[in-house]
């Protein structure tokens, strides 16, 4: 294992109420600093006196302040894989391409509404070594992203490309509204425009030969 990988992993895994209470006020503290105060006061001892709880109970949990922006990167993946396997339950009932595809953006826009300020500030101020250290949980998003959609595709070369180039896309533009324009994440024009741009690359016509 990697020393990246290995600073950032949490020292263990909360199995008691009491635990898991502590390390949620953790998360919790640390999605406020990172809103409020950015990552340069994203200490610790400043997570520490938010959260109520002494530094060493802290350190129980987690070892630095990069291990709990790992959480926090898991927890989102978590809950975005939640939402797609509730998706895909769905998808059988859909009986459309624009339709799965409205579930898959709408889901995603949604996820990013809530505290965007947090994304933001990774996005703007994190190093670039935490915003990569979640590839695993991104690879299985993607599976699962293919999995909903593959069975909708239509002269699609190459479908795991294809989603890897939409996932990728999808991602940095809504970082960018994130930055630029939040208040695009408000409305339904987003969701609209990303569908009917995925629509038109993943329902493509049937190649004619030229005369």
């Amino acid at each position: 294992m990697s020393r990246i990988s290995t600073t950032q992993k949490s020292r263990k895994m909360p199995s008691q109420e009491r635990s898991r209470l502590t390390v949620d006020a953790i998360i919790q503290a640390s999605t406020y600093i990172l809103t409020e105060v950015g990552w340069k006061g994203f200490t610790t001892n400043a997570i520490a006196e938010r959260a109520g709880v002494n530094i060493s109970s802290l350190y129980q949990f987690f070892p630095n302040k990069e291990a709990i922006v790992a959480e926090l990167q898991k927890r989102h993946a978590a809950e975005m894989s939640d939402e797609l396997h509730k998706i895909l339950q769905l998808v059988s009932l859909q009986g459309s391409l624009k339709q799965v595809l409205t579930l898959l953006v709408h889901m995603i826009v949604e996820k990013h509404k809530v505290a965007p300020a947090v994304h933001k500030a990774v996005l703007e101020e994190v190093p670039l070594t935490l915003k990569t250290s979640c590839s695993d949980a991104d690879s299985q998003l993607r599976i699962l992203f293919l999995e909903a959609l593959k069975p909708f595709m239509q002269n699609v070369p190459n479908p795991e490309l294809a989603i890897h180039i939409i996932t990728v896309t999808a991602q940095a533009l809504i970082n960018n509204i994130i930055v630029e324009r939040p208040k695009l994440l408000q409305g339904t024009e987003i969701v609209t425009e990303l569908v009917a741009l995925y629509e038109y690359y993943l329902e493509r016509p049937t190649a004619t030969t030229l005369p």
